[in-house]
């Protein structure tokens, strides 16, 4: 049926066009990460379509031979790891932050600047309720008229 293919489309297109992922709040120690040392980070999902976004979770990949670490002093430094689920990201929404602090570890050796974390969307579901719900605006169409002739007694 083409209007359910058509949608099967759209939803498998709906994270390239409408979700933007950015690394944010990028604290360094001192002027420039050095060699081994460790800065923080966080991860903003937004979400500039017309669904709301339940069930999130992003890939977070160190890069370049970087490591990186979920929130927590305990966590470990590993080369990705898969975040905790975020419930709701409202159609465009303003933004939302995930977790608190990730980390990144710099590599073991001096280089030029170049990426360290990479995050991805992992896994993501979609809800129509904003498109199918709250269409309650006042419309002139359909309206319902009475007619009558008006008559003196």
């Amino acid at each position: 049926m083409p209007f359910f293919d058509d949608m099967a489309t759209a939803l498998a297109e709906y994270p390239v066009a409408d979700v933007v992922l950015e690394i944010v709040d990028v604290v360094v120690p001192g002027n420039a990460l050095n060699v081994n040392e460790i800065a923080s980070f966080r991860v903003r999902v937004r979400n500039n379509g017309p669904l709301s976004l339940t069930n999130v979770t992003v890939r977070v990949k160190a890069q370049n031979g970087s490591s990186v670490a979920d929130n927590g002093a305990a966590s470990p430094f590993v080369s990705e790891f898969v975040t905790q689920v975020l419930p709701l990201i409202r159609p465009n929404s303003a933004q939302l932050t995930v977790g608190n602090t990730l980390k990144v570890k710099a590599p073991p050796g001096a280089q030029a600047s170049r990426p360290l974390v990479k995050a991805t969307l992992e896994g993501w579901d979609a809800s129509l309720d904003p498109i199918l719900n709250g269409r309650s605006d006042p419309l002139d169409n359909p309206s319902g008229t009475f007619a009558a002739a008006v008559v003196v007694s």
